[in-house]
């Protein structure tokens, strides 16, 4: 006898752990493409893309041909023996990934991923017994990714004390300020506190790396500055780091992969990090992560100094071997650029002035307004702001009350959306990268009419 959602709903409080939440009541009877389907057979709208996940959308026949074909030939050995999709990918990888990042080690996830480069991190800096991270980032849950995690206090507050020696400064967020001079003065200001921070807290040569996503996920979509031409947060990271023999570690879990319209975010500022961390979009929906370094910096681990019982496995390997060859051969990341390109425009239109990356002219009547808080310009569109790279876009919105109607009601409309952000005032936009532009205006029409 057949199930209904609500039999589902049932049974899932009975016997799965309330510690992993929901943020809808589906529950799923199939997904396709850009599409989720209920269990009665209901269509939605997927704009979440299983958290910038499925770069591909829901399976992919190509990618699933991939994971038939692998799963008949071989699932498992873990490191009993070597074998060829999880070479050739770590060698595929090294021709995409910037500079000199050629050696991986492949994990189960991003968090997994986050632990095993601040593992590298110690081994290549014996004696640097510190991390700094930056406030508002979210690197994973394990109790060391969480340790570098400050996007939210719920992640922490259970498990303190953590790791030791995470130093948290300020990240840049110049989208809240709405005038040029206004956000140089922010980056100066915060330059200094990073300075002072360092003369009075913590000492360079204490200091192990500095970890930072690119683009802020779970913290709220925040691209580092530098990205508009303006000052180059990274860069000056890169510096620092090169002058006090610091490893610099990037996050690129939910920002790499195609997300932003290039493989990965950094590619943007022109920086190659020491340590990158990769999942998510790594493999159409399979667990995976990794991290990557040069070979002279990954070879400081010896063997068995790390390891993982599933990472890397031949599934997930062949899955993320054919993204990589369809986002290549479909020139997918060039589409990715001319879609990010119809979001902004399209809320321009509805809500001018919307557009936080273009900040408006000093001295004009709305340029001495006070900040509102919760990172929202007072010199932009009052009902809603929009900032982001490629299809990683955030809606901010002026409170938490708001962005939650806006999901209510679109969820109501059959349209999935996510939020993120310290004051859970702002939607992500994260569809997938294979979204038609009619499918995507129909989803942004939506949203509007409820905002």
């Amino acid at each position: 006898m057949s199930q209904s959602s609500q039999d589902y709903l049932k049974r899932d409080k009975e016997y799965l752990s309330p510690a992993l939440s929901r943020a809808t009541e589906i529950v799923l009877g199939k997904a396709e493409g850009s599409f989720i389907y209920d269990i009665e057979g209901k269509k939605y709208l997927d704009l979440t893309s299983g958290i910038a996940v499925n770069q591909l959308g829901h399976s992919h026949p190509e990618v699933v041909e991939v994971i038939a074909k692998q799963a008949a030939n071989c699932i498992h050995t873990s490191c009993v023996v070597h074998y060829p999709a999880n070479i050739d990918l770590a060698e595929k990888l090294a021709s995409i990934m910037p500079g000199n990042l050629s050696s991986t080690f492949f994990a189960n996830s991003g968090a997994e991923a986050i632990d095993g480069a601040i593992k590298l991190a110690k081994l290549a800096k014996p004696g640097r017994t510190n991390i700094v991270v930056h406030r508002g980032s979210f690197h994973g849950r394990t109790l060391g990714a969480v340790s570098l995690t400050t996007s939210k206090n719920s992640y922490r507050k259970y498990f303190e004390p953590l790791l030791p020696g995470i130093h948290v400064t300020e990240y840049p967020n110049i989208y809240e300020i709405g005038t040029a001079k206004g956000r140089e003065f922010l980056v100066k200001h915060l330059d200094d506190i990073f300075n002072n921070y360092l003369d009075n807290v913590v000492a360079p040569e204490t200091i192990a790396a500095i970890v930072i996503e690119p683009i802020l996920g779970e913290g709220g979509y925040i691209p580092a500055p530098g990205i508009d031409g303006t000052y180059n947060y990274l860069k000056k990271l890169r510096e620092f780091c090169d002058k006090h023999e610091i490893l610099l570690i990037f996050d690129e879990v939910q920002c790499g992969m195609g997300r932003t319209g290039k493989w990965f975010a950094s590619e943007y500022y022109g920086i190659v990090p020491d340590i990158q961390v990769m999942a998510k979009g790594l493999s159409g929906g399979m667990p995976l992560g990794a991290f990557a370094a040069s070979k002279e910096l990954m070879h400081k681990m010896p063997p068995a100094s790390h390891g993982s019982t599933f990472g890397g496995n031949h599934v997930a390997c062949a899955a993320a071997l054919k993204l990589i060859e369809i986002v290549e051969r479909d020139k997918i990341l060039d589409a990715v650029n001319s879609k990010s390109k119809l979001v902004f425009e399209f809320f321009e239109n509805k809500f001018p002035n919307s557009n936080t990356h273009k900040p408006v002219a000093d001295g004009s009547p709305r340029s001495n307004e006070p900040l509102r808080g919760h990172g929202f310009s007072a010199y932009h569109n009052p009902q809603l702001q929009i900032r982001g790279v490629g299809l990683m876009i955030a809606l901010v919105f002026p409170s938490n009350e708001i962005a939650t109607k806006v999901k209510k009601q679109s969820l109501e409309k059959g349209v999935l959306l996510l939020g993120c952000g310290i004051h859970g005032n702002i939607i992500r936009l994260a569809p997938d990268l294979t979204i038609t532009e009619k499918d995507l205006l129909h989803g942004l029409e939506i949203i509007a009419a409820n905002i």
